[in-house]
């Protein structure tokens, strides 16, 4: 079991992961960091269900992607097109291959999270399984179907 230091620092070390998870599911600054604040907040308060250490990572990701579950059901609208919400979101350099980045931004979630989890998190296809409660084999689909959608969208990109 793990004492609060270690579960700060786990946590603290887990941070840019879970920006990242929740920013591809909600977008929203506000939606992130609340997404983010509750995952933490369950994961103290769960702590005990966590079956070894070595899966804090993979656990506190899965507990995230449920409360961003949660905060889409909840909200259940189309958001309507804001400039200065748009802009809010950084875009990345020109060195961080922006045609892929928006490329990855505009597949729907369900293929570019797994995209997400697998290239940029390091996960692998056995824990995204795990996490998206999906069969392993649906996971390895999804980013071949991912693949294929960024090879089209991408046709004529240097690195297509």
């Amino acid at each position: 079991m793990m004492d609060r230091e270690q579960f700060t620092s786990a946590v603290l070390a887990a941070e840019p992961t879970l920006y990242r998870v929740a920013k591809t599911m909600l977008r929203s600054e506000h939606d992130c960091a609340d997404a983010a604040q509750q995952a933490i907040l369950r994961a103290w308060e769960q702590l005990d269900s966590l079956r070894s250490t070595r899966y804090f990572k993979t656990w506190l990701v899965r507990i995230l992607i449920n409360e961003c579950s949660t905060i889409l059901r909840r909200q259940q609208r189309l958001a309507s097109y804001d400039a200065a919400a748009a802009e809010a979101i950084p875009a990345p350099a020109a060195d961080d291959y922006s045609d892929l980045y928006a490329a990855i931004t505009a597949l729907e979630e369900k293929l570019r999270l797994p995209v997400e989890l697998y290239y940029l998190e390091g996960f692998k296809t056995r824990e995204i399984a795990g996490m998206l409660g999906i069969p392993e084999n649906t996971v390895k689909t999804r980013l071949r179907a991912a693949r294929e959608h960024l090879r089209k969208d991408l046709k004529g990109a240097c690195f297509a």
